[in-house]
């Protein structure tokens, strides 16, 4: 079982050291009040070398920008981590990989583009004039077609004819020699 994650701890912008100044020492009179074998003790403190020592301090030194900017963002990081551990949210759980693959919901299928097929095919001088024809007729009432389009527009009116009608049209069809057509120089 996984640890949770340690709780982060703000750490505070450091500050500069202040050395306090030496608390004065209490007089004989309140020493006395409060205990009178301390107040022997206390009036017989050497003093001297309390007073050097706050003789030799130096002031504080004041912060350098760096160090103010540091501190600044310090305090808004500080402020930000307390609020954000303020917040209260479920821990994710760790799943472990199961053995076997979990049955997947079934997608929506997407309709496949079909499969486009080349061929070549051979028909009367005529006929292909027709294709020409059909396709300047069409851009004359404003939609530019493909020659295929147009094929494959007759085929979808084949298709949609009843048995009688399809073989009366395809009676008038007339039937060529299929094949290569031979070059010119050759017979």
């Amino acid at each position: 079982m996984a640890k949770p994650p340690k709780k982060l701890v703000p750490r505070s912008a450091p500050k500069a050291e202040v050395k306090a100044a030496p608390a004065p020492l209490p007089t004989v009179e309140v020493a006395a009040a409060a205990a009178p074998e301390a107040a022997v003790v206390v009036a017989q403190a050497p003093a001297p070398a309390t007073a050097a020592a706050a003789a030799k301090a130096r002031p504080p030194r004041k912060p350098s920008r760096v160090d103010e900017t540091v501190a600044k963002h310090q305090k808004v990081l500080a402020e930000a981590l307390v609020k954000a551990q303020a917040i209260k949210y479920d821990q994710p759980q760790v799943m472990k990989p199961a053995a076997a693959k979990p049955v997947k919901a079934a997608k929506p299928v997407k309709p496949r583009k079909p499969k486009l097929v080349r061929d070549s095919y051979a028909m009367p001088e005529a006929e292909y004039a027709r294709i020409g024809e059909l396709k300047k007729r069409l851009a004359g009432l404003g939609s530019e077609v493909k020659k295929s389009e147009l094929l494959r527009g007759g085929i979808a009116l084949l298709a949609a004819l009843n048995d009688a009608e399809l073989q009366a049209v395809m009676g008038r069809v007339e039937r060529i020699k299929t094949g290569r057509p031979a070059k010119d120089g050759k017979k």
